[in-house]
């Protein structure tokens, strides 16, 4: 194997473990699901690497949609915490308010 040859591919491996997804900013964590009041929850954190901060995507469906069947309805949620626990537990609750408001919007 000659000399530029191996350069090539020791560049490839580099830029490839460079791209692999524990060098990415952000980690993506599985859903965290629930349910209030025949509503679906569904909290995702993710922890950025960078910032040194979780966030989380919070959907929720109402009682006659099904995740993974039907796309969940995006709830505005943007709190960070240092904490993965306290950030679900605030996904989770402005879940709750935003389903709770939608009732009562509704009757």
């Amino acid at each position: 194997m000659t000399a530029p040859y191996r350069a090539a591919i020791t560049l490839v491996v580099m830029l490839l473990a460079a791209c692999s997804r524990d060098s990415l900013p952000t980690q993506v964590e599985r859903p965290v699901m629930s349910e209030h009041k025949g509503w679906h929850v569904s909290v995702t954190p993710s922890f950025n690497r960078t910032a040194e901060r979780w966030r989380a995507r919070v959907e929720v469906w109402p009682p006659e949609r099904r995740p993974g069947v039907h796309p969940g309805v995006r709830v505005h949620f943007d709190g960070s915490s240092s904490d993965r626990r306290a950030i679900e537990e605030a996904g989770t609750a402005a879940a709750r308010r935003y389903i709770d408001d939608s009732l009562a919007v509704h009757r």
